[in-house]
């Protein structure tokens, strides 16, 4: 009966001491799990299927954001929907947007489409909402983080961690280097914070909506583009509209790509990032021929 006592404290104490931080996407929580020991669960807020440009919460993914030990998000600059239970919690959060030093690119909505935009489901057109995808905001929000929410973090971090960001991301900029000018194509522009972090040329964008394809006007400047450019890669987000891609580039070598990490097997950013580098490189090769 002793041996019961003790084992159920144990498990009570064990309990008390973890504790939950959530990330509203999955490749803020990547970078989490680099930085906390298995005293801490990192956990996601949008599941695999959500959409994060039409976001809903349900009432189970409310009451995560209010019962975290620390919340990470991205801002209600572009989580608008999150804004006001982040607002109502107890405990602390870190938001990217919040943070001095955060690297926005413009959001860069065109306007040429000849299709309507719905404004409800548009991003703020100021700031480009994708901005995991700079290894330097990710450093920040690292150190952000460990200074906000110290319990739990692993020894030396994130000082190692950043280290670790700073190097890789050198050795995937010489790696590509000789890719710097090979022309792309993508079917949305969520790629801009890290083309630019590994020197990549700007693509050639499809659309600016992922739930609008280009109009017959927009579909011909693009073909004329693809055909005097010599594009042969293409980089196919999961939204992203294949079969327009294809009629739009026959030639185009394709490399499925996932801005949000969902499709991939890494759980922490930096084995990621690699992998994202390593599609790109693959699909530029290609088209180099």
């Amino acid at each position: 009966m002793r041996s019961l006592w003790l084992v159920m404290l144990m498990v009570l104490s064990a309990q008390a001491m973890s504790q939950t931080v959530v990330a509203s996407v999955e490749p803020l929580a990547k970078v989490l799990r680099s930085l906390y020991d298995d005293s801490v669960t990192v956990t996601t807020l949008l599941q695999a299927n959500q959409n994060p440009h039409q976001l809903a919460l349900s009432p189970r993914q409310a009451l995560a954001v209010q019962q975290a030990d620390l919340m990470v998000w991205l801002g209600a600059g572009v989580e608008a929907p999150l804004a006001p239970l982040v607002a109502r919690r107890q405990g602390p959060s870190v938001a990217l947007l919040g943070l001095e030093g955060v690297h926005r690119r413009n959001g860069g909505h065109d306007h040429h489409d000849d299709h309507d935009h719905d404004p409800r489901t548009s991003h703020d057109a100021t700031t480009d909402p994708h901005l995991w995808l700079s290894v330097d905001n990710m450093a920040l929000l690292a150190g952000a983080v460990g200074q906000r929410f110290p319990a739990g973090l692993q020894p030396g971090q994130p000082q190692q961690w950043q280290q670790a960001a700073a190097d890789q991301l050198q050795a995937e900029r010489e790696r590509l280097a000789p890719l710097a000018q090979v022309p792309w194509l993508s079917y949305h522009q969520p790629w801009g914070y890290l083309s630019e972090s590994l020197g990549l040329a700007e693509p050639l964008v499809v659309s600016e909506q992922l739930d609008a394809g280009p109009g017959s006007r927009r579909f011909v400047t693009l073909a004329g583009q693809v055909r005097d450019q010599q594009v042969r890669c293409a980089v196919q987000e999961p939204e992203a509209r294949a079969g327009l891609l294809k009629r739009l580039c026959p030639d185009c070598y394709v490399q499925p790509q996932d801005p949000l990490g969902r499709d991939s097997s890494q759980q922490e950013y930096l084995p990621w990032l690699a992998e994202l580098s390593a599609g790109f490189a693959q699909c530029l090769r290609a088209a180099r021929g």
